[in-house]
């Protein structure tokens, strides 16, 4: 069987060993960014075909995929990133080949799509419309009140995303469709008061058949927006909301269509200031940040490895066992200014790995996505350690040792 990668993770160099035949039965196609540091030649010689693109979210990646499937004969599209998911899916019904199709997509990706289906399911969501011009923003403010969260349909990790405080804001977020503006349709939704958690694992049929939730320390709009830490860590399964977290993801899972192949998730969820567990978004494809080695040193499942064996039909390599180690992650966002001093190591005794790409006397600008950074953070959770204290030592401990101007 021929399989074809649309690929834009650093994920190359595992390829070959995920599937022992790629010479004879890999096709891939790669975002250039995900190939730093790699021979590029060595690698194209692990694979039946081997295309590099630089526009790797253009029509013309589009059209390149679909050629060389036809070309090499290719029987399953397999993915990794949310860029891919409907493009994929729209693929996959041109060619008549199976695997995820453009419906259960955009219900992964489309917010309104996912949060509709949600709530007629009978699972809280907060109140949203879709909004296509000043007016109609206008009204939901008028409606529901402020804040608003105003944010792309298929937005992730933050990008797009803005929060109407006051009337000052509105009046700002409304030029959006004024003259020169960028126009389009946006996603309005009331703010909710509360933490945020996530849960990743994997589903199939509507199941979920693997899953862990987790807590953020700071919302994914304050690691965008004030560079705040995007600190996250594995709850301990007797805290109430383990449990309730859990069966709210498999409710969600139930009310949107899936594939029948196994496919990776990452869910988010307000815990509401009166107790409600909220969906904030699910998507289906694997979290970003530290989450893919969060989730393998705790169950040795690489949830990459995982999506692209589910999606190439092969299930039975999909293994996993149960939990080996309680863990976390830090991911430290660039300030908009000067780095002036940046950690070289953790000292936390419970630090696994601590690595630094930040260039101490560069400017930056901020951070480009809820998952930006300068410098990166895995950590152990002790059994009879609290989670939220764990955290927050994390940001202290960076809050203290790095320094911006």
């Amino acid at each position: 069987m021929t399989y074809l990668v649309m690929n834009r993770r650093p994920i190359i160099e595992n390829l070959a060993e995920w599937f022992p035949r790629s010479k004879e039965g890999l096709v891939v196609v790669t975002d250039r960014s995900a190939l730093r540091g790699i021979d590029t030649d060595r690698m194209a010689n692990s694979f039946r075909a081997f295309e590099v693109t630089d526009d790797y979210g253009g029509k013309a990646t589009e059209r390149l995929v679909e050629s060389l499937c036809q070309e090499h004969g290719v029987e399953r599209i397999l993915t990794t990133a949310e860029v891919d998911l409907v493009r994929s899916a729209e693929l996959r019904g041109r060619l008549g080949l199976r695997g995820q199709n453009r419906a259960s997509a955009v219900a992964y990706t489309d917010k309104h799509v996912m949060k509709t289906a949600a709530a007629m399911a009978g699972l809280p969501t907060a109140p949203m419309r879709t909004v296509h011009d000043a007016a109609e923003l206008t009204a939901f403010a008028d409606a529901y009140g402020l804040p608003v969260v105003l944010k792309e349909l298929n937005g992730a990790a933050a990008i797009g995303m803005s929060v109407l405080k006051n009337d000052t804001d509105l009046a700002r977020a409304a030029r959006r469709w004024g003259q020169g503006g960028p126009g389009g349709v946006m996603l309005a939704e009331s703010w909710i008061d509360g933490d945020v958690y996530h849960v990743n694992g994997l589903v199939a049929r509507g199941s979920v058949l693997q899953s862990w939730p987790c807590r953020y320390l700071h919302t994914q709009w304050s690691s965008y927006h004030s560079a705040a830490p995007c600190i996250s860590g594995m709850l301990h399964p007797d805290e109430p909301l383990f449990a309730r977290l859990q069966n709210a993801t498999a409710a969600v899972t139930a009310a949107l269509p899936t594939a029948s192949e196994v496919l990776p998730f990452h869910a988010e969820f307000f815990h509401s200031t009166d107790d409600t567990i909220i969906l904030c978004e699910i998507a289906c494809r694997a979290g970003g940040a530290g989450i893919i080695e969060m989730h393998e040193r705790a169950f040795g499942l690489n949830l990459y490895h995982a999506g692209l064996k589910g999606q190439a039909d092969r299930a039975d390599d999909i293994l996993w066992t149960g939990l080996n180690t309680r863990g976390g992650y830090g991911w430290f966002p660039p300030q908009a200014g000067v780095l002036r001093q940046l950690p070289s190591h953790c000292p936390l005794p419970r630090a696994v790995e601590y690595t630094t790409s930040g260039e101490v006397g560069r400017r930056y600008p901020g951070p480009r996505s809820a998952v930006d950074a300068v410098a990166q953070l895995h950590f152990d959770i002790a059994e009879d350690e609290d989670l939220l204290s764990v955290l927050r030592e994390v940001d202290n401990w960076w809050t203290g040792a790095v320094r911006w101007t």
